[in-house]
């Protein structure tokens, strides 16, 4: 996803209160560090926009902190690694993760779940290799 600069900090107020009030992540049974919180920006921490991401967090009673690679899980930690896109691009996952109905809440419907065949047709999202649904 690529934001306008000016939008960040928006972005990060409504990235936040994602984490609820407890400053957990939706996903609670998903553990380990491939399910850790993070965020990319170019430059890391040292983007001209970080610190109005750090004031969001920090309003919600995050920390935020400088992800450096293969970090531990942030469960119940309330805590998000802030990554340098530069060095840490973007992996997409499998096809059948994208677009899909979370697991703790009702459905969001299949105009959304559709969304995915778009994204394929139009090449926003690639094949992976790995075993997909499409």
């Amino acid at each position: 996803m690529t934001i306008p600069e000016s939008s960040i900090g928006d972005f990060a107020v409504e990235y936040f209160k994602l984490f609820g009030e407890k400053g957990e992540r939706a996903d609670p049974m998903d553990k380990g560090g491939e399910y850790r919180s993070l965020l990319g920006l170019p430059g890391g921490t040292n983007h001209p926009m970080y610190a109005q991401v750090e004031a969001a967090g920090k309003a919600r009673g995050m920390t935020l902190l400088a992800g450096k690679g293969d970090e531990p899980d942030t469960l119940g930690k309330r805590l998000v690694y802030v990554y340098d896109s530069n060095k840490f691009p973007f992996y997409q996952a499998e096809v059948y993760h994208q677009f899909h109905n979370d697991f703790l809440t009702p459905a969001y419907g299949k105009e959304y779940n559709n969304l995915v065949n778009a994204a394929v047709e139009d090449g926003r999202i690639k094949i992976t290799g790995c075993p997909d649904r499409v």
